[in-house]
């Protein structure tokens, strides 16, 4: 008896001391709960949610989603990138996943599964039927996109994942596509409930369906102490937005009992959860009507004990209020405290404090919704005006002579524009009454005052030029106020970019540099050599500033402002530029921005590194194979920007323009770069930095048109001034 004790305490002690691997379960009661309330926005949240609801945009942490994916503007992209953590795609079955015995097409769906994949799944396990096929798309991007990398990773370190809600519009086949948040890259997600049994018949409903919330309720009940990470998705919302053929009053009425509903079931999961679990309610994309009105930018609250109320923001924006969907993945797995993979581009999301996070959002969005409206037809404009005076130009140099100086005047407005729409919402223009009188009242004025007072040309180029350069530095060191909500500026709607110098006045930034330097050398005459020094401290903190992480590093623009000024510089100290000069050139451009990929990456956390930075963690976790993708990705919007963009239209018209004055009048460019060697230098320069743009950016098209612009126009104004000085002089010398 004594010696089966003896043994068995031996057992016991063996087995205490084994060290635990797989995946067991993680020593810890943390959890997060996320709540999805499709096509949804705040102003409905208020006016229609109850006190929860109320409760969590008081008390919570407030951001705007963008809700961009690897592909089309749709909602079930957007999902898939929220479980990817980056850009990702969605497949056609991907939205339909079912519980063993659920249906699917009149068949189980733990056959459809096992005949798509060639696994089984267990008795509790909800499977997604799509899973192969949305591995299959996301392989076929021009980018590293792992679909359901959040509920795979979440699996690898043993925390387990659920799903909960139907938004199908029928009892016969379930669609959730909510399960793409939670489901592994075996397309399984380990508790839930998905199917019919979670909706009620109900004829005065979308589509004569409705979900029944207290079995929702029940069912997180019955699931919450068995997963880590639930998500819960009622569909009420989705299918309301589905349905189409119903009258406004109507629609107002379900809604505002689809939000009652949802603010009960809120409240009775803050009754069931503590101070270790997370809660985000999120919209992972707008309902058609907002989506249509501009409002693509959609809410997501977090509400937990460490976050502060006030607003949502992340490293991939850098700005108060707006986060992107693949932050959701990073949040949640950072809450856990697991790495994030290479490949997922979001970053977690922090908090604020704000007073009025609320208001403070309803304003930033309005001011987002007024530029992302009306940003293609003033750019458009914008355009069409720089053509006409082009075109004018042409016509008067043929035909009306004497007319020439009028067109000055307009030429001095195009080169004052882009400053003009940087410095325009310190006037706060949010209305398009109000913008187009500020703006063409900002134009016409500095037009005015430039062409009354400054007859000089040199002293117009530096009055134009260097100004908009130190206003873009100043806007850049303190953290883009200006570039944020300017119309060349960027558009957190589109995405493309949430902080640092945008390629629109990325490229005007290059230009006017290089021509108002050249300007001042001219203008210098016995202190070029001290130009000279104060030219390459300028271009150098441009450089430095277009290559800083913390400011937003423009990788293409860096490479076009170094070689572009590198040019400058060799052109104003030695008069010639030699095939050795440009080869060392490259040579340096190579290894800068090899320094800069490593520097970035070596930095010690990822919430602090810019895209280069996770661009080398890319290609280290992945080999350049990353690299190769990223340079299929830029080939491909430059050649859409060259099918598509207006911009495209100053490029040709620019270069078209400088074509005819080097053949006529005849010898006049010739002239003018005798008269102005250093303005020679400079536009030498500025064409090899065009084309560069042109070559290393991902808006290449765009870079290179703005940044035409101060290299034309300066010219097109000599040449106005040498036709008018050689009329003087023939009508000197006939006189005579």
């Amino acid at each position: 008896m004594k010696k089966g004790i003896v043994i068995f305490m031996i057992l016991i002690m063996f087995i205490m001391i084994i060290p635990h691997y797989g995946y067991a379960k993680p020593n810890s009661e943390k959890k997060v709960v996320m709540v999805i309330l499709d096509d949804a926005n705040y102003e409905e949240m208020v006016a229609f949610g109850g006190e929860n609801i109320k409760y969590l945009l008081k008390n919570g942490a407030l951001g705007l989603m963008n809700a961009n994916s690897a592909s089309s503007f749709t909602s079930a992209n957007s999902y898939a990138t929220i479980g990817a953590g980056a850009y990702a795609t969605s497949a056609n079955y991907a939205a339909y996943a079912g519980g063993y015995y659920d249906l699917f097409h009149n068949e189980p769906i733990n056959v459809v599964y096992k005949r798509n994949t060639g696994n089984d799944m267990n008795l509790e396990n909800i499977a997604n039927v799509g899973i192969t096929e949305l591995n299959l798309q996301n392989k076929k991007l021009n980018r590293i996109a792992k679909p359901a990398l959040l509920g795979t990773l979440l699996h690898e370190n043993g925390y387990k994942t659920a799903i909960i809600g139907n938004e199908g519009t029928d009892f016969d086949n379930i669609k959730i596509n909510a399960s793409l948040i939670t489901t592994d890259e075996k397309g399984i997600t380990d508790f839930g409930v998905v199917n019919q049994t979670l909706l009620a018949h109900d004829p005065m409903s979308p589509y004569g369906i409705r979900s029944d919330y207290d079995k929702l309720y029940t069912a997180f009940c019955d699931i919450k102490d068995k997963a880590d990470f639930i998500v819960i998705q009622p569909g009420d919302m989705s299918r309301l937005n589905k349905y189409m053929d119903i009258a406004e009053d109507r629609y107002n009425e379900i809604k505002s009992e689809i939000f009652s509903q949802t603010d009960k079931l809120i409240g009775k999961l803050f009754s069931q959860i503590d101070d270790n679990t997370l809660f985000l309610l999120v919209v992972p994309f707008p309902s058609t009507e907002d989506s249509s009105a501009g409002k693509r930018l959609t809410p997501i609250i977090a509400l937990n004990k460490d976050i502060s109320c006030g607003t949502l923001t992340s490293a991939t924006t850098k700005r108060d209020g707006i986060v992107t969907s693949t932050d959701i993945a990073a949040c949640i797995l950072d809450y856990f405290g697991i790495p994030k993979d290479a490949s997922m581009t979001g970053h977690k999301l922090t908090s604020k404090s704000m007073e009025n996070p609320l208001g403070y959002l309803e304003e930033l969005n309005r001011i987002t919704i007024f530029n992302y409206k009306i940003r293609s037809s003033v750019v458009k404009t914008y355009i069409g005006f720089i053509i006409g005076v082009l075109i004018l130009f042409l016509i008067s140099i043929k035909y009306f002579e004497k007319y020439l100086n009028y067109v000055k005047f307009l030429l001095i407005g195009v080169l004052i524009t882009p400053t003009m729409l940087l410095l325009l919402p310190l006037a706060s223009p949010w209305s398009i009454p109000e913008f187009v009188l500020c703006l063409i009242g900002s134009v016409l004025l500095v037009s005015l005052l430039v062409f009354y007072f400054l007859k000089d040309n040199l002293k117009i180029f530096i009055a134009t030029c260097l100004p908009p350069v130190f206003i873009i530095l100043i806007d850049t060191f303190l953290e883009n106020p200006l570039m944020r909500v300017s119309i060349l500026g960027y558009d957190p709607i589109v995405g493309a970019r949430f902080y640092g110098i945008g390629n629109e006045y990325m490229g005007f930034l290059i230009g006017a540099a290089i021509i108002g330097i050249a300007a001042l050398m001219d203008r210098a005459g016995g202190k070029q050599k001290i130009a000279k020094i104060l030219s390459m401290v300028f271009y150098l903190v441009i450089l430095l500033t277009l290559m800083a992480p913390s400011l937003g590093t423009n990788v293409g623009g860096s490479m076009a402002a170094f070689i572009g000024f590198g040019v400058s510089i060799i052109l104003n100290t030695r008069g010639k530029l030699t095939k050795k000069d440009f080869l060392v050139l490259i040579c340096l451009l190579v290894v800068s921005i090899l320094a800069l990929f490593i520097y970035d990456g070596m930095r010690p956390s990822s919430n602090t590194q810019s895209h280069i930075g996770q661009t080398t963690e890319l290609i280290k976790h992945n080999s350049f194979f990353a690299l190769f993708q990223i340079f299929a990705r830029k080939l491909s919007m430059n050649y859409k920007l060259i099918r598509y963009s207006s911009w495209v239209w100053v490029l040709f018209g620019t270069v078209a323009t400088l074509c005819i004055l080097f053949a006529r009048p005849v010898g006049i460019l010739k002239e003018i770069f005798r008269k102005h060697v250093y303005l020679y230098f400079g536009f030498i320069a500025g064409i090899i930095a065009t084309l560069a743009a042109l070559a290393f950016n991902d808006s290449g098209v765009v870079a290179a048109a703005t940044m035409m612009i101060p290299l034309t126009i300066p010219l097109i104004m000599m040449c106005i001034d040498e036709i008018e000085n050689n009329k003087q002089m023939t009508k000197n010398g006939t006189e005579v």
